[in-house]
């Protein structure tokens, strides 16, 4: 079996059976230590997507939290959290999160079939993952692009006075062009190192080579 330093240059040997070294990194931004085969750009673009991501879900936090004291201590709900979770901070946390799912393989995979391929079958697999991942990022870029840009043609808003939060319709529309085009971008950046060596392997899931 091939040491750490040897799969990973720039990387010390694994240490026991089953463990990988962490990039040093902390919080909720630190990768798997494979993450540093990765171009650059492709690390950057995750780090800024798990930064704002990870806004949204303060922010619902901060919102449920100020419509149950105002609802039960004030007795004056909010009205308009409902529609602020719904519209900006769900979608906020999932389409925005795109890119470092890609980037710390966060998302579900099929490993245990994958690690028992003959190597052929392997390199037909990641073209086959490829082209559903980059196919899935340009439908939702493509999608939610259009959505995003006939509301702001339109400029549809939600009436005054409503429970709606008073933004106009296009800004929570463009969260999903938005996650889309990250993933498509870090996807298409990391193309080469992708096809040749597959997905990264996530250090919590103890995969081995």
């Amino acid at each position: 079996m091939e040491t750490g330093s040897a799969q990973n240059p720039g990387l010390e040997p694994a240490h026991g059976d089953g463990e990988r070294l962490i990039v040093a990194e902390d919080g909720a931004t630190a990768m798997p230590a494979a993450a540093v085969r990765m171009h650059p750009v492709v690390r950057g673009i995750g780090r800024v997507s798990a930064a704002v991501a990870g806004v949204a879900v303060v922010a619902l936090f901060a919102v449920m939290l100020a419509e149950a004291g105002a609802r039960y201590l004030l007795s004056e709900p909010l009205g308009w959290n409902v529609s602020a979770v719904e519209r900006l901070m769900m979608p906020g946390m999932v389409f925005l999160a795109l890119p470092w799912m890609y980037v710390c393989a966060g998302h579900v995979s099929a490993g245990m079939v994958y690690s028992r391929l003959s190597p052929a079958l392997r390199a037909a697999a990641r073209i086959v993952a490829f082209v559903c991942v980059v196919g899935g990022a340009a439908l939702l870029f493509a999608a939610g692009l259009n959505g995003a840009v006939g509301a702001w043609v339109l400029g549809d808003a939600p009436p005054p006075s409503s429970a709606e939060v008073s933004i106009p319709t296009w800004t929570w529309l463009a969260l999903q062009p938005l996650g889309a085009l990250g993933l498509l971008v870090v996807a298409l950046i990391d193309a080469p190192r992708f096809l040749r060596d597959g997905e990264i392997e996530d250090d919590a899931e103890g995969h081995t080579p």
